[in-house]
């Protein structure tokens, strides 16, 4: 009898779990969640990676996902058959799971190779994170790369930069035109300039060794090398040799400067994105 009512149990709460997963997803979708981001961040059909590389950009961009909850992503294509690219990459991005939270936070770089476009897609809070002048400073770093064929080491860079603007979207104050992000020094530049530094010291030093070794100190005026009484002055002129002017042009009313932000619209889907593209 106890092992009837055990079974009846488990009968029971089967057909209770079965019943529940699908009002939870439905619940899920009418609060407009999504059941699960998409797991792919590197779609690659236009086959500019290889396996390896595609292995490498796939686990960069998990781990800022997962860092930040901001969804990051790449995609590619030969083509969008004769589409504009904003709007194919929007649709990609909103029909293929992509975005955090309920306001489908993410970016998105979609590259198609029929027309060589490119475009960075943000979404949700992603807009505030990556403004129009981040997302034309990211495509700015990278549009020279994709022009050489370097694809692999482009969308590391999109990652990399993606990092550092998320990271400092976290302090608060993202980047954006009053708040500029300044690339950082290379490590040539940063020996360059230590060798530099190294240099002018030892000159200093070498100036200062070698002035203790002079026995007579400088004059600066000709009078302490003239024997006393030996010159007498009859005559002296001021003579004009010339005159350096300079001249600065006053502006009236300077140019404005731009607004910051990122100017949104709704896509087909509802969700609010801002976009920007180019050609490589």
């Amino acid at each position: 009898m106890e092992k009837e009512r055990n079974v009846c149990c488990g009968d029971a709460w089967k057909r209770i779990r079965r019943a529940i997963l699908p009002l939870t997803l439905l619940f899920l979708m009418l609060a407009g969640f999504p059941a699960a981001a998409q797991e792919k961040k590197v779609v690659d059909m236009a086959d500019l990676l290889t396996q390896k590389e595609e292995e490498r950009l796939q686990d960069r961009l998990s781990g800022i996902v997962e860092e930040y909850q901001c969804d990051v992503a790449v995609v590619t294509t030969e083509s969008i058959d004769g589409s504009f690219v904003e709007e194919y990459a929007e649709n990609y991005y909103d029909n293929h799971g992509y975005g955090i939270g309920s306001d489908w936070t993410g970016i998105l770089l979609f590259i198609s190779m029929e027309e060589r476009d490119w475009n960075i897609t943000a979404e949700g809070k992603g807009t505030e994170i990556f403004t129009d002048y981040g997302r034309r400073e990211i495509g700015d770093r990278i549009v020279g790369m994709l022009s050489d064929g370097d694809y692999f080491d482009a969308f590391m860079k999109f990652a990399d930069l993606s990092e550092e603007f998320l990271r400092q979207a976290a302090t608060g104050t993202p980047y954006d035109v009053d708040h500029t992000w300044k690339e950082p020094m290379s490590l040539g530049m940063r020996l360059a300039i230590s060798a530099g530094a190294a240099l002018v010291v030892t000159l200093i030093v070498f100036a200062v060794l070698v002035s203790q070794l002079k026995s007579v100190g400088y004059q600066s005026g000709a009078r302490e090398y003239v024997r006393r009484g030996s010159f007498h002055l009859t005559r002296s002129n001021d003579l004009f040799l010339y005159r350096t002017v300079s001249r600065r042009k006053i502006e009236d009313n300077p140019p404005p400067s731009g607004g910051g932000g990122s100017s949104t619209h709704t896509t087909s889907s509802g969700h609010t994105a801002s976009s920007t593209s180019g050609k490589f």
